[in-house]
């Protein structure tokens, strides 16, 4: 899955789903087929094309969201009448395609946004949308992974200590944030996780931000010392990226690991802790087993500290 083409990207399972029919009678299915070209506009999270298609539904029903395709990495969005986001997914329908289960609890009309994780992807989809009579809550490629020894990758650059293994932090709390320099909602948190660092890293706490190689997805990036974001850069390889992620760690302030791979070995990570968009902190006990999973940036920090806590406090 190019689930990093979601962060230029960005789940990798289907997710577990059991749908009981309940008898009550299904609305006619939605079934739509569509074709990405270059003329449509750029989805602005993944920056790929975007089509968008309305369905109305109704309160106490139970939808089930399906894209499917064979040219494209498919991503889904769900978006609300008022054209609040719901909820997005990547690979939940298994392979390169999407899936979302929605509880709707108003009548109205919703939209559904189709787009890829590929910024240049072209080629075909199907959008289906179906009713259930009702759905046991889905188990999520999150909620599996909790209590699984965490999935292990090797990095191959670190600014601020030494490349390595995710297995050799065994021993430790790890805090793995999958991170994108380019994204505010993960730069928001650094504060948050330099504190941390600050704070337990004597008590055995490790963050370790995870990234990838921006140039292996077509991002030529610099650094600009004026913003401490990024600019574009007319050329970037891997040496320059690192020197990117060495400037932006020293302008930040940021003294815990910082891990780059490379982009096939960052596929198979981001696939195998699911990760849909950034930041996304995981947290993995001394035994190396994944004990929390959170995606809700700086809303959800309060909820990380107190499980962080209690994991430095276990021996």
């Amino acid at each position: 899955m190019l689930r990093i083409l979601a962060i230029a990207t960005l789940a990798f399972l289907p997710a577990a789903l059991t749908l009981a029919q309940a008898g009550a009678e299904k609305e006619k299915e939605f079934n739509v087929k569509g074709t990405f070209t270059k003329d449509d506009p750029r989805d602005a999270a993944r920056k790929g094309p975007s089509q968008v298609h309305t369905v109305a539904m109704k309160a106490g029903k139970v939808y089930v969201v399906d894209m499917v395709s064979t040219d494209v990495d498919s991503y889904l969005r769900l978006l609300d009448p008022k054209g609040n986001q719901l909820d997005e997914d990547d690979d939940g329908g298994g392979a390169l395609n999407s899936r979302i289960v929605f509880n709707c609890n108003k009548d109205g009309e919703y939209k559904i946004l189709c787009t890829t994780l590929g910024a240049e992807a072209k080629g075909s989809y199907q959008l289906t949308v179906k009713t259930a009579g009702g759905v046991q809550k889905p188990s999520t490629g999150h909620t599996q992974l909790i209590g699984k020894p965490a999935p292990d990758f090797t990095s191959d650059f670190a600014v601020n200590g030494k490349a390595g293994k995710l297995s050799g932090l065994k021993g430790k709390i790890v805090l793995l944030n999958f991170w994108d320099l380019r994204a505010s909602s993960s730069v928001a948190i650094l504060p948050k996780l330099a504190e941390w660092h600050k704070a337990h890293k004597d008590a055995g706490l490790v963050i370790v931000g995870m990234s990838f190689y921006m140039h292996e997805i077509g991002q030529r990036l610099a650094f600009d010392a004026k913003t401490g974001g990024v600019i574009t850069a007319k050329q970037a390889d891997r040496t320059s990226d690192q020197e990117l992620f060495t400037a932006f760690a020293k302008h930040h302030k940021l003294e815990y690991p910082l891990w780059s791979i490379p982009k096939q070995d960052a596929f198979a990570a981001y696939d195998n802790y699911v990760v849909n968009g950034t930041p996304q902190l995981v947290l993995i006990d001394r035994q190396g087993v994944v004990r929390m999973i959170d995606i809700n940036g700086d809303k959800g920090t309060a909820g990380v500290e107190t499980e962080m806590k209690k994991l430095l406090g276990e021996k």
